[in-house]
């Protein structure tokens, strides 16, 4: 092996390494390889071409492959570190794509959504959204920077997603304790009326009863069930928000509760309650209520509702799942409409 090769092929391992196993031509020339070089390069299998000039050692994660490549070609001189000094600058994966690295919901994901604060054109299947970011408004998936899960859900509403895909996206979220509702309604308040909501709050009760995980309608389900029934006779009502409180820990428990409490006069089962509460040991309803509780919450099993941190962290500039971005946006373009960007010549 001469010694050209062998200097090729340890920059691009460098470079890889820290970018889930892709690089640029244009990181490639700056370090001093040659076009010819990367071609040679993917002639003996060391590297695949994955998009115009993006390439992809043989060991690389295929998962978001397409996006991570995206969001290289955004600035593909400067490598995934350097452009993570400012997450927001760099451009974040947003919309469709955010959904799904967060994995919520099941929104068909195939073309990249990014979003940017500033005009930006590329030739590429992009779907480049121009809108403003602040610094709350972004996470780090998996090392890219992602709109979080409260402002990919304003995000869907407002590109006009259907509300019962989106409702999906928050009822995963619920489930896994990993949206903050009171944030979320603030951000829905400006899209209340187009969805004939009073303001943000109902708008977010509203996609949560379209996944059946509106406070009220759980209380219902519960007072109705076998070993809610029992629970609430041997006098253990607080049980039941404490289960509630567990599977579902955005949820307000204290509204659910008031509704258990409005509806135990409305159903004949739990007209002797002292009889019942006798009869009953309350662990053991205990136990049955969380599988009930467990059965009526479980996410679908055709997606998966793992939590971020149980998710692969590939080696490189991943600063960790879930952390908020530290660097402020330089600037806050008023402007907010998005730019479908057809392929290039």
């Amino acid at each position: 092996m001469s010694s050209s090769t062998t200097r090729a092929l340890a920059v691009v391992s460098e470079l890889a390494a820290g970018q889930w196993g892709l690089l640029t031509t244009a990181q490639a020339e700056r370090e001093g390889l040659t076009r010819l070089q990367l071609v040679r390069l993917t002639d003996a299998s060391v590297l695949e071409r994955v998009d115009r000039g993006v390439y992809a050692t043989a060991s690389s994660p295929t998962e978001h492959r397409a996006l991570r490549a995206a969001w290289l070609t955004l600035d593909p001189t400067r490598t995934a570190e350097e452009r993570l000094a400012d997450p927001i600058a760099a451009g974040v994966a947003s919309h469709t794509s955010a959904a799904g690295l967060h994995r919520l919901g099941d929104l068909l994901d195939d073309e990249p959504e990014l979003t940017l604060s500033r005009r930006k054109q590329s030739r590429r299947r992009i779907r480049l959204h121009r809108l403003p970011l602040a610094v709350d408004d972004v996470t780090l998936v998996d090392g890219i920077p992602t709109t979080t899960v409260e402002r990919t859900v304003a995000d869907l509403l407002r590109d006009g997603h259907d509300p019962d895909h989106v409702a999906q996206v928050v009822g995963h979220g619920a489930r896994r304790g990993i949206i903050d509702l009171d944030d979320l309604a603030a951000r829905l308040d400006p899209l209340a009326r187009r969805f004939d909501q009073n303001d943000g709050r109902a708008l977010v009760e509203h996609l949560l009863s379209l996944v059946g995980l509106d406070p009220t309608a759980l209380a219902r389900e519960l007072a109705t069930s076998t070993a809610g029934q029992e629970l609430l006779a041997a006098g253990r009502l607080e049980a039941l928000g404490e289960v509630l409180a567990t599977l579902l820990p955005t949820i307000d428990v204290t509204t659910a509760l008031d509704a258990i409490t409005t509806s135990i006069g409305r159903f004949a089962e739990l007209s002797d309650l002292a009889a019942v509460g006798r009869r009953v040991e309350p662990t053991t309803a205990l136990a049955r209520l969380q599988a009930a509780i467990a059965s009526l919450t479980a996410t679908p099993t055709s997606r998966s509702t793992s939590g971020l941190g149980a998710r692969a962290v590939h080696r490189g500039p991943v600063v960790g799942s879930g952390r908020r971005a530290t660097h402020a946006d330089a600037s806050t373009s008023a402007a907010h409409r998005a730019e479908n960007i057809e392929p290039g010549v």
